[in-house]
């Protein structure tokens, strides 16, 4: 027993050495890579577009770190993002929210909102669809972007948007010109 934990001693440095040149996927300076069992592990930031109920012209925008509360504008609401679901989808006979995969193709965000401290509301928070208040909601959330550890950021697509504004009313030419 002696002579192999002497013989796995001296592989030691030949592995550690492996890892810092990268031969065994490691990079210089880095952590050994473990399994992570979702995205939730690496998710650095996220940053949420916000809107009131009754309040049509407030709005807010903040980059916010999971698990942490943080403030609704000047307001008496905080919030907290409490979980993060990659590849959002639900079960509709049991409501349960589970993730498809492990990659964010789907991203949502579970928020809790608090007025005075005191919960108020869950709500989920979407990168791919608009805000939505819930029944009893004053609050609706937006995802605009997402930052990971180790992985480049997701950026929600803006340029889709599409406007509720009435379209302008064509002007009229003047008369005696040609158009």
């Amino acid at each position: 027993m002696g002579r192999a934990m002497r013989g796995t001693r001296s592989l030691a440095p030949v592995i550690a050495l492996l890892l810092l040149s990268g031969m065994l996927g490691g990079t210089l300076g880095a952590k050994p890579s473990t399994p992570v069992a979702s995205h939730e592990a690496r998710v650095k930031s996220v940053t949420l577009a916000m809107r009131h109920r009754v309040f049509k012209t407030f709005s807010d925008v903040q980059e916010v770190t999971p698990q942490k509360d943080f403030l609704v504008g000047d307001s008496d609401f905080s919030a907290r993002v409490v979980r993060y679901v990659p590849d959002f989808t639900m079960n509709l006979k049991t409501g349960k929210v589970v993730s498809r995969s492990k990659e964010p193709k789907n991203p949502a965000f579970q928020i809790i909102v608090k007025e005075k401290k005191v919960a108020q509301d869950t709500t989920w928070a979407f990168m791919n669809m608009p805000p939505h208040f819930g029944r009893k909601s004053m609050l609706a959330f937006k995802v605009v972007r997402i930052d990971f550890v180790g992985a480049p950021p997701i950026v929600a697509d803006t340029t889709k948007a599409v406007s509720t504004a009435p379209a302008p009313a064509a002007k009229a030419a003047p008369s005696g010109t040609k158009p």
